[in-house]
């Protein structure tokens, strides 16, 4: 940004359809992230797989900041909806990263509550402990530096998975609340994707 406050004031009905076409847009890079996954390996893969991933990230962190303003609005009557820090692609990834780091870790000390011996809580991965703004370019593009290349903070395809089906999750559950929050406010607002889940396929294209 330069220096502008990153501060949208859509209005409240305009805003409920932001949130459901954001999460419209987080299940089609989705898609592509599965279709990445999917393949056999080459070169190349994960580093773009990883790509769309932190995409997912951001936009995970958008949209759980504009589902809050979206149901504070609802409550108090607003005719706007004050979305900050939407075009903070780095703040939101952020954000989101904790979050779902926490819900993974929850439901780890779940299972081990439960007697699951074959669980450990995850440790804090190696991309987040680097610049997350500096992550996509890096990804994406061979820099000067030859130290910025090391791409080891890239997870194993496996957590990648745990971390893409928890964004989902959580995406879907976004999508379906603000159906229904509309709904009581006199608004019919759809998703427009829905689970297309392949047995025996677990990196097929899932919505549609």
């Amino acid at each position: 940004m330069s220096g502008e406050v990153d501060v949208l004031h859509p209005a409240r009905d305009a805003a409920f359809q932001m949130a459901e076409d954001l999460a419209a847009h987080i299940l089609e890079n989705s898609n592509t992230y599965h279709a990445l996954a999917g393949q056999d390996d080459y070169p190349g893969r994960d580093r773009l797989r990883f790509a769309v991933l932190l995409v997912m990230f951001e936009e995970m962190g958008k949209l759980m900041a504009l589902v809050q303003q979206c149901e504070r609005a609802a409550k108090a009557d607003y005719l706007n909806v004050r979305v900050e820090d939407f075009h903070n692609h780095c703040l939101n990834g952020r954000k989101a990263t904790a979050q779902i780091l926490e819900e993974l870790r929850t439901a780890e000390r779940a299972s081990l509550t439960l007697g699951r011996k074959d669980i450990k809580l995850s440790e804090e991965p190696a991309f987040a402990k680097e610049d997350f703004c500096s992550l996509k370019e890096r990804l994406l593009y061979m820099v000067a530096d030859e130290r910025a290349r090391n791409l080891d903070f890239v997870p194993p395809g496996a957590l990648m998975d745990r971390y893409a089906t928890i964004i989902e999750r959580n995406t879907l559950a976004a999508g379906d609340y603000i159906h229904d929050l509309g709904r009581a406010l006199g608004l019919w607002l759809q998703l427009g994707l829905k689970p297309k889940v392949r047995e025996g396929e677990p990196h097929s294209i899932r919505y549609s």
